[in-house]
């Protein structure tokens, strides 16, 4: 049996990207650059042999994600199913703000970045929790019941915070390291089961923008 894959992709460059502001969990809206990005991705995808291809899409259900999954799902002749649990780190009432005002927040706070929690939001280790959680259930469903066959290779389309928890809770990585990884929007970091736990294979694979 081949081991189940899992992709994780980051969403297109959003409006937000460019602005230098925090968007959360709100759901933003893809540039035109993010769009074609998405769509190189998914030509780089269709191109594969069909025994690499993805056989199923999942994504993050904000709207930056979901656009970025229906252009590569169409690509594919797929549908892709939302997956609320890969949401973007919560950053509460930080929403909108430039990037700075975290910085400064967690500053103010007094406590480590990994366990300060915006007001209205959660703190990093919560996100690493959540992460660790979702990926505890893709790899059960990858390996039992009616959906293991269509979850040999799946492609999983969420955010930077998110996926950078997911490599650091595969890797054994301290969350402070983990979120120093650079994942480029569209970038692809793929994960390999084998005896129950995921596996970092590559990470923040942007080749098919070059």
């Amino acid at each position: 049996m081949t081991a189940p894959r899992l992709l994780l992709v980051r969403h297109g460059e959003s409006e937000a990207n460019v602005a230098g502001v925090l968007q959360g969990q709100s759901h933003g809206t893809l540039t035109a650059t993010g769009r074609e990005a998405a769509a190189r991705l998914a030509s780089a995808l269709a191109r594969l042999p069909a025994a690499e291809r993805p056989t199923a899409i999942l994504t993050s259900d904000l709207r930056r994600a979901v656009e970025t999954a229906e252009i590569i799902a169409a690509a594919l002749g797929a549908t892709p199913q939302q997956l609320p649990a890969a949401r973007e780190w919560n950053v509460g009432d930080l929403d909108g703000l430039p990037a700075a005002a975290l910085h400064d927040a967690i500053e103010r706070s007094g406590v480590s970045a990994t366990e300060f929690a915006p007001p209205g939001g959660e703190s990093l280790r919560a996100l690493h929790a959540r992460a660790t959680r979702a990926l505890a259930e893709l790899a059960r469903e990858a390996v039992e019941g009616a959906r293991a066959a269509e979850r040999e290779r799946t492609l999983l389309v969420s955010h930077g915070d998110f996926i950078r928890m997911a490599i650091g809770a595969a890797a054994s990585m301290p969350i402070d390291e983990a979120t120093a990884i650079a994942l480029r929007n569209t970038s692809l970091t793929e994960l390999v089961l084998g005896n129950g736990s995921w596996r970092v294979e590559r990470i923040g694979d942007a080749s098919h923008l070059d």
